[in-house]
């Protein structure tokens, strides 16, 4: 799967920022038309979960663009298929490994513009690593089991992501311990 003209290396700058711009998309539009089938795909708000959601949907998005673009010279589609839900499915990750890495070293940094710099910079790196993972797992086999995982894995997100935005937030934060203890 290679685009005619560009090089690789091209092509990954290219998919990091066509995620940037997804990205930012799925979180302007609902600032702009609040609704609720939106609502389903787009950051509702400056929560970490809902980047990790307009995340995963954006690269979805991507993919199926791409599949419409290249649905012709895809050789196979099992293929195309895993390889994108395998990273839509970890993509979010690479996103808070990347930007708490930020915050684990240099802690809150001094300005919200800066923040926002910050944060764009890590979604285009994200991007650009997503694709460049993505076509790492393009070229392995897939195995009945290992096709399982990732459509347990891509549809265990998808009700997540749902989940957690239509309905309440659950008990458990990822960083504070539980009022139990």
């Amino acid at each position: 799967m290679h685009m005619t003209g560009i090089s690789r290396a091209g092509k990954w700058y290219i998919k990091g920022w066509l995620f940037w711009v997804v990205f930012m998309l799925l979180y302007f539009v609902y600032k702009f038309f609040p609704c609720t089938p939106l609502m389903a795909i787009c950051g509702i708000c400056e929560s970490c979960f809902q980047h990790f959601k307009a995340a995963y949907f954006s690269w979805i998005i991507i993919s199926l663009l791409e599949f419409l673009y290249m649905r012709r010279s895809v050789q196979d589609r099992q293929v195309f298929l895993y390889s994108r839900m395998a990273t839509a499915t970890i993509l979010p990750w690479f996103i808070f490994i990347l930007w708490y890495l930020g915050v684990a070293i240099f802690g809150r940094l001094p300005s919200i513009a800066l923040e926002i710099l910050y944060a764009n910079i890590i979604t285009i790196i994200v991007g650009i690593f997503a694709d460049i993972f993505e076509q790492g797992v393009s070229r392995i086999t897939y195995p009945r089991e290992l096709k399982t995982i990732i459509l347990v894995l891509f549809f265990a997100s998808l009700v997540l992501y749902l989940v957690f935005t239509f309905g309440n937030l659950p008990w458990a934060d990822v960083f504070i311990e539980p009022a139990w203890r």
